[in-house]
């Protein structure tokens, strides 16, 4: 039965009712897409549902333009994990992952435990990647969790047409993924940076095996959609108070699993109501023990902050991705103060690697070549956000970073 969906960015999104149906997929209402940024931009609390239905749609719009003689089967694989492709998010979506980051160092046993939850023994992708697979499995679409493990290089491919054109339109640069939530995350947030035309970039391009290739005419479009992302990320998604306020929230959850607080689900059928309520109502109900964690989230009390940028923020980065100096960074001064010190980094890198623009050379018109062009230099932008509860902390935390990184940090409210 075909479902038609009022979508405030497509107008009228068609679907067959049966592929919304399952609880796995309509879990994914009551996870955010974006973290904690409601927190910034009130009106972002649209769901990985929505988003999703819009992935889809603008996947079918991109398996139009492909070149390549793919099968109609194939094409509905594609299709199919196009609306699933994030169906294994974890509560507040990729906050949740940053938990993850500090319960490696909090408690290895709990993280293992995470990863287990998976159906994996180690992680090869992202949390949420490798729980999608596990959760198709569940629904028996093992095909479609096949397909994914390719896309996202969980499992080793052939490299066959099939998978190469799949990873386009759902893993790429300029994916349906991207194409849907620069424009949706912009509609919500109020802010203009992601106001795109996925239209004219999906008409102007074909799509073969290798890339996607474009006219001329079209580098104006794209020069404007790496813009746009790019801008949404500096200013939106990697916005320093959401990106606070995302810590304090993956700080609670990792503190809280480690406390046993938080129950990570024990099979994939619990998985359908971990969910952000889930996690609000834990935090409401233990907020004597978290109370720093509990003011910042719900009673929205600002951190005292401060922001290291470009080469320096670069720098620490590349050593607190070093196994033992995170580590110990964790232990001597994150840790002991049990959230009233958080830290976290961003990183905006921008690849362009699948995309060719076509040139025509010679006197006959079909006579073309295909070739790589760099269509904006963007530069590659670093941060590190420290926050700190009260005005008590910030000697000792500047102290800290002095003596052990000879870095001086300036805290502002």
């Amino acid at each position: 039965m075909v479902k038609y969906i009022r979508d405030p960015i497509y107008g009228i999104i068609e679907i067959d009712e049966n592929y919304i149906n399952s609880p796995y997929f309509q879990r994914l209402r009551y996870i955010i897409q974006n973290g904690m940024a409601y927190l910034v931009f009130p009106s972002m609390r649209h769901s990985r549902f929505e988003h999703s239905l819009g992935t889809r749609y603008i996947a079918s719009k991109l398996l139009n333009k492909i070149l390549n003689n793919i099968t109609q089967d194939d094409k509905s694989k594609i299709l199919e994990l196009a609306m699933y492709h994030d169906i294994g998010h974890f509560p507040f979506s990729h906050t949740f992952e940053f938990a993850t980051e500090i319960l490696k160092y909090l408690n290895k046993n709990k993280y293992d435990q995470l990863i287990r939850l998976t159906g994996f023994i180690k992680g090869l992708a992202k949390l949420h990647e490798m729980m999608g697979i596990r959760v198709l499995k569940e629904m028996n679409k093992n095909d479609i969790a096949d397909l994914m493990s390719k896309v996202y290089n969980i499992e080793p491919s052939n490299n066959s047409e099939v998978v190469k054109i799949a990873k386009l339109i759902i893993n790429s640069e300029l994916d349906a993924d991207r194409l849907d939530y620069l424009q949706r995350d912009s509609y919500y947030s109020g802010a203009k940076f992601g106001i795109i035309d996925p239209e004219r970039i999906i008409n102007e391009m074909r799509i073969c095996a290798n890339g996607y290739i474009f006219p001329p005419k079209a580098i104006d479009d794209l020069e404007h959609f790496f813009l746009a992302r790019f801008h949404m990320y500096s200013s939106v998604y990697n916005h320093v108070v959401i990106e606070i306020f995302n810590r304090i929230m993956a700080y609670f959850i990792a503190y809280a699993i480690s406390n046993d607080d938080i129950n990570i689900p024990t099979n994939v059928q619990e998985f359908i109501d971990f969910t952000d309520d889930k996690i609000i109502s834990i935090l409401r109900v233990k907020k004597n023990d978290y109370e720093p964690l509990y003011n910042a989230i719900i009673n929205r009390r600002r951190y005292l902050r401060s922001t290291l940028e470009g080469k320096t923020a670069e720098q620490l980065i590349q050593l607190l991705d070093q196994e033992k100096v995170a580590k110990d960074f964790f232990n001597d001064i994150i840790f002991p103060y049990e959230g009233k010190i958080i830290i976290g980094k961003t990183e905006i890198e921008t690849k362009r690697s699948d995309i060719y623009i076509e040139r025509t050379i010679g006197s006959y018109q079909n006579n073309t070549e295909f070739e790589r062009e760099d269509i904006v230099k963007l530069p590659d932008r670093y941060r590190i956000h420290i926050a700190v509860y009260d005005e008590s902390l910030k000697k000792e935390v500047s102290r800290y970073f002095s003596k052990n990184f000879n870095i001086g940090l300036t805290f502002k409210s």
